[in-house]
């Protein structure tokens, strides 16, 4: 990648801007898609990416220790007001093999990657996880949007159908249901909703499941289910305080930001209150698909 590109995702644009020529290669698989070569005139932010040897010590003290993942990444507070991220893995040592800052809104930011020969040959994307989505869920928190564990079905009649759940709920499961049936997967994992226009829209994201869906798009939002296991098709109407509930436990806000959780369960409350959210019970069959289909608001 020797020039600006943009990451596009739940309707934001990401302009990426390598300092250097030899950063990485040309994006591939699934992801590929929601890449775009031409930035907007005014992106929702900007990322400056390029190597670097090893994280600056001086600028790590001058950090404050604010959220650890138990996993890849640590958030750091920087003392200018942004946000600092190192990020590791075993398989390139015990220090940091990329480095991340964002201004205090993600507007604006840096990442570096440390150019050992093992970081060149994995490293596939300017922006890979969990930095895309550690930026996007940032972005969407400050008065955009919500990432939702879930599936997104676009239906041949123009419904679209949102189908909430956590790991084990039956997502993937839902997608082939679907996909086979002739309906659109935006994605099996990974979904935004946003309301736009006054519009609810929900979008694909490129962190698919097992079963791969992943596209660069839109569609309306008709529906809300919660899915559970049983032993026939059933919906059960949520009240506006369960469903808020339900989906806010399967929704990936910065719990670290207090005031993205807040804007975060403000929107859920909205989203459950003008449109429909119901349990939904169902068997790995496609009568679950038949059962959706007929019903009506």
């Amino acid at each position: 990648m020797d020039a600006d590109a943009t990451l596009w995702i739940g309707g934001l644009s990401i302009a990426v801007r390598p300092q250097a020529a030899d950063l990485f290669p040309a994006v591939t698989g699934p992801a590929a898609t929601f890449w775009g070569a031409s930035p907007p005139a005014r992106p929702t932010a900007v990322v400056a990416v390029d190597w670097a040897a090893t994280p600056d010590p001086a600028w790590r003290k001058a950090c404050a220790p604010l959220f650890a993942s138990g996993g890849m990444w640590t958030l750091y507070r920087a003392s200018d007001g942004g946000h600092y991220y190192e990020i590791s893995s075993p398989v390139f040592g015990p220090q940091p093999y990329r480095t991340a800052w964002f201004d205090a809104e993600y507007q604006t930011g840096w990442v570096a990657y440390r150019p050992d020969p093992a970081v060149r040959r994995a490293i596939r994307a300017p922006l890979e996880y969990p930095l895309d989505e550690l930026l996007t869920t940032n972005l969407l928190a400050r008065g955009r949007g919500v990432e939702l564990h879930a599936c997104a079905v676009a239906d041949v009649d123009g419904r679209g159908f949102l189908f909430v759940g956590q790991s084990g709920d039956g997502k993937t499961t839902t997608a082939r249901l679907w996909s086979a049936a002739g309906a659109t997967i935006l994605s099996d994992d990974r979904v935004i909703v946003r309301k736009l226009r006054g519009q609810w829209v929900m979008f694909g994201t490129p962190w698919h499941g097992e079963a791969v869906f992943a596209r660069p798009d839109s569609a309306p939002l008709t529906r809300v289910f919660v899915l559970r296991h049983g032993d026939g098709e059933r919906a059960t109407a949520l009240t506006r305080a369960q469903a808020a509930a339900l989906l806010f436990a399967r929704a990936f806000p910065p719990f670290y930001n207090a005031a993205a959780v807040d804007f975060t369960l403000e929107l859920l409350g909205r989203l459950a209150g003008e449109r429909p959210c119901e349990a939904l019970a169902f068997t790995p069959t496609p009568t679950a698909v038949d059962y959706v289909r007929r019903l009506r608001l």
